[in-house]
């Protein structure tokens, strides 16, 4: 998911200062948000590929997407799908989860770690890691949200996209038939509460795959150019989300601990 995610950022950064699969050149300047966008982009998205000062990377990132949500796309509409910030709210909600979760075992961060300190020992960084969980439902609450806008817009035509986002390639979530509307509707309210996250996460993983493969690949190899980098951050996230769970904050989670407390009730002895 770090790596994933890093190279979709990646691209951003690339295509500002070397205009990436044919884009616009902002260059380095850095008088504007534009221009120091390109820079960070760059440099973040590297670090968190290879999974370098992490924690510290991802915290700036998240930052800087927040930073762009709230000055260049909130204005021009509340609904992020149709203001052109998804991408970016979905960036930043990700970065945000890293800084507990950490870089991960395949990470620069993790190699310097085992060299440096002896295993078991407790660093400061386990006691933020001690937070992942309850972050990842932050993060599925969020995604969740903006998924389920894509069934609305599929199912019923609503949201439409507004200035910014107009001239840009549709995104291949838009691009399949409404019958899918409802399934995102569906999984998007059961993820947000939580409820069956597993196999639903898994089922939605598999749409995504269709619309990344059937709408987004024929037009281009690049997902920044394809419509293809919001399928893709979906897919990560739902991926892990069915590999490791809703998180804290979640119905499946308040089952499993009414489940855990109806044994120790059962296996509990009885009082004479």
């Amino acid at each position: 998911m770090r790596i994933g995610a890093g190279l979709l950022f990646f691209q951003h950064g690339a295509e500002k200062l070397w205009g990436f699969a044919h884009g616009r050149v902002v260059g380095f300047h850095f008088t504007s948000l534009l221009g120091i966008a390109g820079p960070l982009e760059v440099i973040g998205g590297f670090l968190i590929i290879v999974g370098l000062f992490t924690r510290t990377a991802a915290f700036i990132l998240s930052g800087e997407m927040a930073v762009a949500y709230f000055s260049r796309w909130a204005p021009r509409g509340f609904w992020p799908i149709s203001n052109g910030g998804e991408e970016a709210a979905i960036f930043c909600f990700i970065f945000f989860w890293l800084v507990a979760a950490g870089p991960g075992p395949w990470s620069v961060d993790e190699l310097l770690r085992k060299s440096r300190s002896a295993p078991g020992a407790h660093t400061p960084q386990k006691a933020v890691s001690s937070l992942e969980s309850y972050l990842r439902s932050l993060l599925r609450f969020v995604l969740a949200f903006t998924f389920s806008l894509h069934g609305y817009r599929l199912a019923f035509g609503v949201l439409p996209a507004l200035a910014g986002r107009q001239s840009a390639v549709p995104m291949a979530l838009d691009r399949l038939p409404p019958v899918f509307g409802v399934l995102e509707i569906a999984g998007g309210l059961l993820l947000f509460i939580g409820l069956l996250t597993r196999p639903v996460a898994l089922i939605l993983s598999c749409q995504l795959l269709l619309a990344y493969f059937y709408v987004a690949v024929p037009k281009s190899i690049w997902p920044i150019r394809n419509g293809g980098n919001e399928v893709l951050l979906y897919l990560l996230v739902f991926v892990y989300l069915a590999l490791s769970g809703a998180g804290k904050w979640s119905w499946d989670d308040l089952r499993k601990k009414r489940a855990s407390g109806d044994l120790v009730s059962a296996n509990a002895p009885g009082i004479p």
